[in-house]
């Protein structure tokens, strides 16, 4: 997929991680993958459990434990320096300072025996070198920013203390401390009901608007997608399937899979016109485990377009168009 910059802030180029098991050996989480993403850009990363989301943002930050896991090959460029190649120590100092990471849980991010108002200062203390009466001033007012009530009453309480959606908020807060320049967002809004969601993303996406900060969401949900990204990467079974502008995704999505994404959503029919009637289509079968990828094509046992080839050789990534890459053989 082209990109608006020769020089794009994060490079992430032939990505490969393994994990090492004691049942089936080495098993590929993430095999090849590439993507790059510009200042002041969202781009977001979608696809079913199990396809290896989560995995490449760990990679990318260097937090898959070692073992089992492993990057085996490629580059993760951040503003042109490789990250793969850095010792620990560099690693931390980019970490929460110029790359933040929001994961799925708050409760499994924030510590539940300090008060969110200590563990936002100490980010703060460690990275930018403030005191500890500056840093919990600071605190305050990114708690304040985030939307949060009360700010300075709640960064003494501890993280139990608050809603799902206010401990969201916090782990923004957190992120936010040091103005990063790429912000990756693994799933934040999972366990928010409806509305809190919306609110969360929305905040996400003013802020980094406002700051210019590059936005990297993972997430399964194509209504997330829809407002919130520029761009969209498709994955399955650990690969890139599909790679395009959210414009161009939403208006003609190529790859079988992602239509069948596309389809599972349910529409909301126009004013006058009839309900729509009838089960919501779903994709058959599910993800095949690591250690049983199929021959081919990783998606040909779900598709309905799978023809002999696709059950033989796998697919490269293809330009059927300007701006687009697809893995099928029907753009061949």
């Amino acid at each position: 997929m082209q990109t608006i910059s020769s020089n794009p802030l994060l490079s992430v180029e032939g990505l490969t991680t393994v994990f090492t098991t004691a049942a089936h050996g080495k098993l590929t989480a993430v095999d090849d993958v590439s993507f790059s993403i510009n200042s002041g850009q969202s781009l977001s990363i979608v696809g079913e459990s199990g396809c290896g989301k989560s995995v490449t943002s760990l990679s990318i930050m260097r937090l898959i434990p070692t073992p089992p896991g492993e990057i085996s090959g490629g580059k993760v460029l951040f503003d042109g320096q490789d990250l793969l190649k850095l010792s620990e120590p560099e690693m931390q100092r980019i970490r929460g300072n110029s790359i933040s990471m929001i994961f799925q849980e708050p409760m499994t991010s924030l510590n539940p025996v300090f008060k969110i108002g200590e563990q936002i200062a100490e980010v703060l203390r460690l990275h930018e070198g403030l005191n500890k009466k500056v840093a919990l001033d600071r605190t305050v007012d990114l708690l304040h920013q985030v939307g949060i009530p009360s700010p300075a009453q709640r960064a003494k309480e501890f993280p139990h203390q608050l809603s799902g959606g206010m401990r969201q908020r916090v782990v923004i807060a957190m992120a936010l401390a040091c103005s990063p320049r790429l912000i990756i967002a693994d799933e934040p809004t999972t366990a928010l009901d409806v509305t809190i969601q919306g609110q969360i993303l929305d905040l996400m996406h003013q802020l980094a608007e406002d700051t210019g900060t590059a936005l990297l969401l993972i997430t399964h949900d194509l209504g997330v997608v829809a407002e919130n990204a520029d761009d969209v990467v498709v994955m399955y079974g650990g690969r890139v399937v599909e790679q395009a502008s959210t414009l161009n995704l939403f208006k003609k999505p190529l790859h079988p899979y992602t239509q069948g994404l596309m389809r599972s959503i349910p529409a909301i029919p126009e004013k006058g016109s009839p309900l729509q009637k009838g089960m919501l289509e779903t994709i058959p079968g599910v993800v095949a485990p690591l250690y049983a990828q199929p021959k081919g094509c990783r998606f040909n046992e779900r598709c309905k377009h799978a023809f002999a080839k696709c059950k033989q050789v796998e697919p490269p990534l293809l330009t059927p168009e300007a701006g687009r890459e697809v893995r099928c053989w029907l753009y061949a």
